[in-house]
């Protein structure tokens, strides 16, 4: 069941009625038990731990119990656990849900408690957009990312292909990837096929001063933006230059270029693991997005959001968990990029100098695209996770060749317009 209608029912049923006055003070003089929920690789998951447990130390009266689970899979049970009047203390939160959580009072406003349990003083101010609602805090950034495209520099060379640097067009990244997958005779294919992927959708639109949503929350681009992105992303395929359908699909091994039958993908930085090039056999490089035009339409957001449940029963430990993990310098040093460079600037700066392999990439990439960065929209409106999904299923008849980049398109807007109008 969408998350929509999980939390609409609750409400409806009067479990979340009562949010906002729920909640706990202080701990009492016994240890308290808090719970820590998250998304993200069994890497993040080994480092976040990691963390808590230096948390528990410097705190020998908080417990904190922790679970972690795949992106979907994750709002699928806390949309359930929401319902239920059960959700974590603690949680790690999409941009794309936060405004449903938000507006049925199931998230906690950490306004008030900024400048006391909460310090925002030393946070990149131009991320913390998309975790405010007017002027309402529920959401404190987890770490700056950006696009990036990874791509086998060895394979690159190998064909001949002109090295994807800042400023090169959608064009070029056209004729590279079709001289690798020529090179190859089609055993690797130049481009993970990335017609599909929302997010890339967005600095595409971006790049031509667009985006995703207006500022009260309708669609911010045209059916025929979806049409031109659909048969750019078609024009790859079909020249043998991007992965087909049977390739791109979700695989258990791994993303096309993790299966290593596409040498080159788009992703957010903040997904770089530390051991990137073990992963990629040490043939890996970043680079910049191509570009329509001038503009490199590269965000500067958060990845992720860490939200306190509104419910919660122990209020001010679940904060003291939130600013330790977003704040306190020792969990920097353990958490490092695990989701993008750190939020608190003075946190940057310190484990800058220790960074090696990929996050030394990483980190040398942002500091490459600094000064092209766009500062982030605000917090999306309801319906922004399903959109994001529709998208994808859309573009599957596309990318199987089922329908034509028009017909999928038509269809998609119009769904995603009445998504949008609730």
């Amino acid at each position: 069941m969408p998350l929509r209608k999980i939390l609409a029912g609750a409400l409806a049923a009067g479990l979340l009625g009562a949010v906002a006055a729920c909640g706990g003070g202080a701990p009492s003089d016994g240890k308290v038990t808090i719970r820590f929920a998250w998304w993200g690789s069994e890497q993040r998951a080994k480092i976040t731990n990691e963390a808590v447990q230096l948390f528990m130390r410097k705190n020998p009266n908080i417990k904190v119990t922790t679970s972690t689970a795949i992106y979907d899979a994750f709002f699928q049970k806390l949309a359930t656990e929401t319902a239920g009047g059960n959700a974590p203390d603690v949680m790690q939160m999409s941009d794309r849900h936060l405004r449903e959580y938000a507006e049925r009072d199931a998230v906690l406003d950490m306004r008030p408690h900024v400048g006391k349990e909460i310090k925002t003083a030393d946070l990149k101010q131009e991320v913390m957009g998309l975790g405010t609602l007017e002027d309402k805090l529920y959401g404190l950034p987890l770490g700056q990312t950006a696009m990036v495209m990874v791509y086998n520099p060895v394979l690159w060379e190998k064909a001949g292909a002109e090295k994807p640097e800042l400023g090169w067009t959608w064009d070029d990244y056209f004729e590279a990837a079709k001289k690798v997958s020529d090179e190859t005779g089609g055993k690797v294919f130049g481009a993970s096929d990335f017609g599909g992927v929302e997010s890339w959708f967005k600095v595409w639109l971006s790049q031509q001063g667009k985006g995703l949503y207006t500022a009260d929350g309708a669609l911010g681009y045209t059916e025929q933006d979806v049409v031109t992105w659909w048969e750019m992303a078609t024009k790859f395929r079909k020249a043998g230059a991007a992965t087909p359908g049977e390739i791109t699909a979700v695989n258990p091994a791994g993303s096309p270029v993790l299966r290593k039958v596409s040498a080159s993908e788009f992703m957010p930085d903040s997904t770089v693991a530390p051991n990137a090039w073990e992963v990629y056999d040490n043939d890996y490089a970043l680079a910049p997005p191509p570009q329509v035009g001038a503009e490199s339409g590269i965000y500067g957001e958060p990845p992720m959001l860490i939200s306190v449940s509104a419910r919660t029963k122990q209020r001010a430990a679940a904060l003291k968990l939130t600013d330790f993990i977003v704040n306190d310098p020792d969990a920097a040093k353990i958490l490092g990029m695990s989701r993008g460079l750190p939020a608190n600037m003075k946190n940057r700066a310190a484990i800058a100098p220790s960074l090696t392999g990929a996050w030394k990439q990483v980190y040398d990439y942002e500091e490459l695209i600094a000064d092209k960065i766009k500062v982030g929209p605000p917090a999306p409106p309801k319906g922004a996770g399903t959109l994001f999904t529709l998208f994808d299923k859309y573009y599957q008849d596309v990318m199987y060749d089922k329908a034509a980049p028009a017909d999928a398109a038509k269809r998609y807007y119009a769904e995603a317009r009445q998504v949008v109008a609730g």
